[in-house]
């Protein structure tokens, strides 16, 4: 075994072993990360993607939210919602009004960075409610792809976790040279 001063630090196969446990760490974290969003959808979440800066500074264009669908009744001011426009295309503002409505709620939404409420109140019997974000979260699906950001991940999870724990490849000690030790003692016939 190799003797180690203060002055050399740690031997090599120490620092290998440390940067393995720091990637068994980040696959298992993007792992656990791919799964939830792999399964968010299953449970009543779903990711959406700001597209334009209407809710800065907060929450800048490219931002990934995640937002569980609720009744809209439970909706309050002050909740970041996303609803669907007439035309089906999604609106990711804050509730500034909300009025049952029906067997729903009236929701009067107004974009944080916009000086207007929406033009017009939407009215939505279910809504998803924001419950967490990540400012620029969006560069990541971009670079991955948008839909395969998730299976991509989650490959790669995989891969790292393969590699850190294949085992290391080892001769047996006949074929590597090493005399083995002979033991006749103890053996009684």
């Amino acid at each position: 075994m190799p003797e180690v001063t203060p002055e050399a630090g740690m031997p090599a196969h120490r620092w290998a072993g440390i940067a393995q446990s720091v990637l068994i760490a980040l696959a298992g974290a993007a792992g656990l990360l791919a799964l939830l969003a792999a399964a968010a959808p299953l449970v009543g979440f779903q990711l959406v993607r700001l597209a334009t800066g209407s809710m800065s500074p907060d929450l800048p264009a490219g931002s990934v939210l995640v937002a569980q669908d609720v009744d809209a009744r439970e909706i309050r001011p002050g909740d970041v919602v996303t609803v669907m426009r007439a035309d089906g295309s999604p609106v990711t503002h804050r509730a500034v009004e909300v009025t049952p409505a029906g067997a729903g709620a009236r929701l009067v939404l107004k974009g944080d960075a916009n000086d207007q409420v929406d033009p017009a109140p939407y009215v939505a019997t279910r809504v998803g409610r924001v419950v967490a974000g990540v400012p620029f979260g969006g560069a990541v699906f971009d670079l991955l792809g948008g839909r395969l950001a998730v299976p991509v991940l989650a490959g790669l999870a995989g891969l790292l976790v393969v590699w850190a724990w294949w085992p290391e490849p080892r001769s047996p000690a006949h074929r590597a040279g090493v005399p083995l030790a002979r033991s006749d003692e103890g053996v009684r016939g």
